[in-house]
């Protein structure tokens, strides 16, 4: 299929019978994904997505699935938008997806600092009004629920399987098995969470969060998955900040929840470099020996001990938090996100086809976007 803006955009007719398509421009596609954003007749915009790979697909099918359990009225309850599927069709192995754009500019992790003043509230209260929606909203869609001993075990398992490589150094094994053993830790009510949340999901206008994009995770979980990734900044106060909103916003009591949004954030290192032994990619490997390293140096002086509440200045998880979601839409088997700067650029131009390419299992190394069927790449 052509990459070209005008040819998705035309397509985008089949899909939303009567769409009035007067002009379109890429809008962050990669090599697994084609994406436009198309401009109406009446001056709205409309995002056009083409997965151009299997997992991508599967990931754009999720999305759509989880914007349909976001009913108006669920959506009523939400401070910020959040994209709306406008209609499917299919293209060839393939399926073309149309959705409202969500306005505003794509999050940078970096953007959470005192240098915008009140965001960090927004994104904590944001992600709080996600963890006050009803369970319902997935239960009744039949999305995926886990319960705290389910998470609990499922995070034993990662630890498991990393230290069975060897290449896991004992400070952090030490570290990571205390507070999987803490049982206090572990007592958690699960709430409906996003699933995938990475400062890219978030659009904001100036110090607020007006939309969330990348739905393809939403579950019942455990609210701590949610706010790992802010533990990747260096703006400690900022950080802080977030997490007071949030847990100001619920008016619930779960004391642990920075401590399992640590354990959260550490873990997807070892996410990665299982990701790396799992398909023989020395590279990666190495990658995620290195992030381990530069854990323990950051970490040593609390080796032994339980993750505490209290700040710990860890490296900038970001990256790898970002690049484990690209994993698992560059490829089916994976688990994982990856590591930033390993995404693939966007594909240029092609001359116009109506052929409509076969699906393809991506490489490692390129990643699809993180913010599933929706979102510019504002990356």
């Amino acid at each position: 299929m052509s990459t070209n803006p005008f040819t998705l955009a035309a397509l985008a007719t089949t899909a939303v019978p009567g769409l009035d398509v007067v002009g379109a421009t890429e809008d962050g596609s990669d090599e697994h994904r084609s994406v436009v954003a198309a401009q109406l007749a009446d001056g709205e915009t409309v995002q056009v997505v083409l997965p151009r790979s299997v997992a991508a697909l599967r990931t754009a099918q999720e999305h759509a699935a989880a914007l349909g359990a976001l009913t108006l009225a669920t959506r009523s309850r939400l401070p910020f938008e959040v994209p709306t599927l406008l209609g499917t069709a299919d293209a060839g192995r393939s399926r073309l997806f149309v959705l409202t754009r969500l306005g505003g500019a794509t999050m940078r992790l970096a953007d959470i600092s005192p240098a915008r003043l009140g965001l960090a509230e927004s994104v904590g209260r944001a992600i709080a009004a996600i963890h006050e929606l009803p369970t319902s909203v997935a239960a009744d869609a039949g999305l995926p629920h886990q319960s705290a001993p389910t998470l609990r075990g499922t995070l034993l398992d990662v630890f498991d399987r990393a230290a069975a490589t060897g290449s896991v150094p004992a400070t952090l094994l030490q570290r990571w098995e205390s507070a999987l053993g803490e049982d206090r830790l572990w007592q958690f009510k699960p709430t409906l969470v996003h699933g995938d949340l990475q400062a890219p999901a978030f659009r904001i206008e100036g110090s607020a969060v007006v939309g969330v994009d990348g739905w393809h995770a939403l579950s019942i979980g455990d609210p701590a998955r949610d706010l790992a990734f802010l533990l990747g900044s260096s703006e400690f106060g900022s950080v802080d900040l977030a997490f007071d909103a949030h847990a100001a916003a619920r008016g619930i009591g779960d004391r642990h929840v920075r401590q399992r949004a640590m354990l959260h954030a550490e873990l997807d290192i070892a996410r990665w470099l299982l990701h790396g032994v799992d398909r023989g990619d020395a590279a990666i490997v190495e990658d995620a020996k290195g992030m381990l390293a530069g854990l323990v140096a950051r970490v040593d002086h609390d080796a032994g001990a339980a993750i505490a509440p209290a700040r710990l200045e860890t490296m900038d998880l970001t990256g790898v938090q970002e690049y484990l979601g690209e994993a698992e839409a560059a490829s089916p088997e994976a688990t994982l996100p990856g590591v930033q700067g390993s995404r693939a650029p966007s594909p240029s131009s092609e001359a116009e086809t109506e052929v409509v390419e076969p699906l393809r299992e991506p490489d490692d190394r390129a990643a699809g976007s993180t913010d599933g069927v929706g979102g510019s790449a504002d990356r």
